[in-house]
């Protein structure tokens, strides 16, 4: 059950509504009159998680987060080696004035470029958030389309592990379907096909955040 909170990049809420929003353009061919559509369930939650190209996306954040934070600390080191340095200057001589100037553009400049990689990091998860769920979203129709399923509803294990009744009583009332036939299950096909894709298409190696 820990797995299933391990897809934080995208926030479990936020896809499903997506998935339920987008769920009337898998049907292919409207229900002939009188008869019930043909329905599919997936777990979502499970689909992302187990998606290699959420897999190989956390990994590459990871690797940027650890560069960003040892050029940072690295930056840092130097503004206290600077700090440290201007005080050994009288404060009313020109080498004082002089350091201090150097000083604050060096802060300027650290700030700045702290600034600029943190809208970077996040521009480029928002961008790789919705690639994933673009992908995911294909995996579906192709699979619904094999099928011959018209409407597919995203399904939600409890996590009972909670502690907190409301967020226990939350998660209940948030679930979309609360039985269905295990033969309307289309996670497993769904994370081959769209598997098979991210394998074929390249792979880890597509997958580059940064400059």
């Amino acid at each position: 059950m820990q797995q299933r909170a391990g897809w934080i990049v995208v926030g479990t809420i936020a896809v499903i509504a997506w998935v339920l929003a987008s769920s009337a353009n898998l049907a292919q061919t409207p229900a002939p009159s009188g008869a019930s559509a043909s329905i599919g369930v997936v777990d979502l939650v499970r689909v992302f998680n187990e998606f290699e190209q959420t897999r190989a996306l956390n990994a590459e954040l990871e690797r940027y987060r650890q560069r960003l934070s040892e050029e940072q600390q690295q930056r840092e080191e130097k503004l206290a080696i600077e700090r440290q340095t201007l005080q050994g200057f009288a404060p009313d001589s020109t080498e004082y004035r002089e350091r201090r100037q150097a000083l604050q553009k060096m802060v300027i400049e650290y700030q700045a470029w702290l600034t600029v990689e943190s809208e970077t990091l996040k521009e480029e998860h928002f961008r790789w958030i919705e690639r994933t769920y673009a992908a995911v979203i294909r995996g579906i129709d192709e699979v619904a389309r094999r099928k011959g399923v018209q409407v597919v509803l995203t399904r939600e294990e409890l996590d009972t592990s909670v502690e907190d009744a409301t967020v226990l009583q939350q998660q209940i009332l948030n679930r979309k379907v609360v039985y269905y036939d295990e033969t309307l299950d289309m996670t497993d096909d769904v994370l081959a096909v769209i598997n098979e894709t991210f394998t074929k298409g390249g792979g880890a190696g597509t997958i580059h955040i940064g400059p």
